[in-house]
């Protein structure tokens, strides 16, 4: 039987110590010479944990975070590093070469970060993660550089002037995206900030850029009167899915009071030309106006007659969660079973029937029916994946044996 190498049995101490001994050569073997990384990794974590007072080990494992072939295992032994031997002199060195040196970006995001948790108290690891923020080649370790400034060191960690050219002239929209989030998060009150941020939203070539920019203004600045207008001129005429959507989000949670925002949602449920958007305008109305007169009436009509099938399908979700009780409610789900174009529509119809109408008197016999004459065979599988774990009887079972 193999050794153990995470107990040791009773016995002579001498005998422990060898034990010991071997089990400390078998992990380090395990460490470099498994072929499994998952395997090598868990090897260093256990190494790390039971021998951190051994200086055989800190070696081994310095070694490791370079020398390793795989990624996880370099992160997880600077981790280690940066855990269990902060105090040593060659540990920061070591981890400000990998930020910048490791050919993986993983593994250099998490040297950075380790630098920023552990070394916080040095003045010159803010003064580095500032200039790996402007200057550094890697666009990960530009990234993360400006995220744990502000982590760790808040506003104090960086001038205006620095993160408003981060946000100017950042060539990575990740970076550029954070460097907004902070401007805004610190300088919130600066004249130049609301309009720089108006900028981005309005004319940054990256949407995610765009995206980030309007929620702050959403966010920072609600009470300002040409914020409203500015984020309904967004949700319709930005040419990309995702900012339109961001925009009737924001909408609809900031000024949900304001008497024009209802019907602004219910023009872009029917109007937008994307389906996420047409989708999260759904949502947003059932969740938000289900009292509202016309709100049912509308929700309906998409669960019908909306061109793309994941509007049909979240508009029938939405029915189902929302309006279960309405007897039109559960007529249309099983008229979608029955005849709507998509197979993942009707699937859906299928589980809803199951789920919310499983005590209804006319849901079984439908269910049984799909399963049994239904053609598409994803339905037909769904059909028949509800009656097993939906009905135990052995009437039920029976019925199942047809399908086995």
């Amino acid at each position: 039987m193999p050794e153990s190498v995470t107990s040791l049995p009773p016995g002579d101490p001498d005998d422990k110590e060898a034990i010991s001994f071997r089990s400390l050569e078998l992990l380090k073997a395990r460490a470099v010479r498994e072929k499994d990384h998952v395997v090598r990794r868990e090897a260093l974590l256990t190494l790390a944990i039971n021998y951190s007072e051994n200086e055989d080990i800190f070696e081994f494992i310095k070694e490791r975070a370079v020398e390793d072939s795989h990624y996880s295992v370099r992160k997880a032994a600077l981790q280690e590093l940066a855990r269990f031997w902060k105090g040593n002199p060659e540990t920061l060195p070591l981890l400000r070469e990998r930020a910048i040196e490791d050919c993986n970006y993983e593994v250099r995001r998490a040297a950075v970060k380790e630098l920023a948790e552990n070394w916080k108290h040095l003045p010159e690891i803010p003064e580095l993660l500032r200039d790996w923020a402007e200057n550094a080649g890697d666009k990960f370790v530009r990234s993360v550089a400006l995220q744990e400034l502000s982590r760790c060191w808040g506003k104090s960690c960086c001038s205006l002037s620095f993160i408003t050219d981060r946000v100017v002239k950042e060539k990575d929209s990740f970076a550029r995206a954070i460097a907004v989030q902070n401007v805004a998060k610190y300088w919130s009150t600066e004249p130049a900030v609301l309009q720089l941020l108006m900028d981005k939203a309005l004319d940054d070539e990256h949407y995610a850029v765009r995206s980030v920019a309007l929620q702050e203004l959403a966010e920072k600045w609600p009470s300002r009167e040409d914020i409203l207008p500015f984020i309904k001129e967004r949700a319709v005429k930005d040419d990309h899915y995702s900012i339109r959507g961001v925009a009737i989000q924001e909408l609809a949670n900031g000024w949900r009071n304001e008497p024009e925002i209802l019907d602004f949602i219910r023009d872009r449920c029917i109007h937008d030309e994307d389906n996420m958007v047409r989708g999260i305008a759904v949502s947003l109305l059932a969740s938000l106006w289900p009292e509202e007169p016309g709100t049912f009436e509308l929700i309906m009509d998409k669960a019908v007659s909306d061109e793309h099938y994941s509007v049909r399908k979240n508009a029938m979700e939405e029915l189902a969660k929302t309006w279960h009780k309405k007897p039109e409610t559960l007529h249309l789900v099983k008229d979608r079973l029955l005849n709507d174009s998509d197979n993942f529509v009707r699937i859906t119809a299928v589980q809803e029937l199951a789920k919310i109408w499983h005590a209804d008197s006319g849901t079984l016999p439908l269910i049984k029916e799909i399963a049994l004459k239904e053609k598409d065979e994803f339905v037909r599988d769904a059909a028949v994946r509800e009656l097993i774990d939906g009905w135990q009887d052995e009437d039920i079972k029976k019925f199942i044996k047809k399908f086995a």
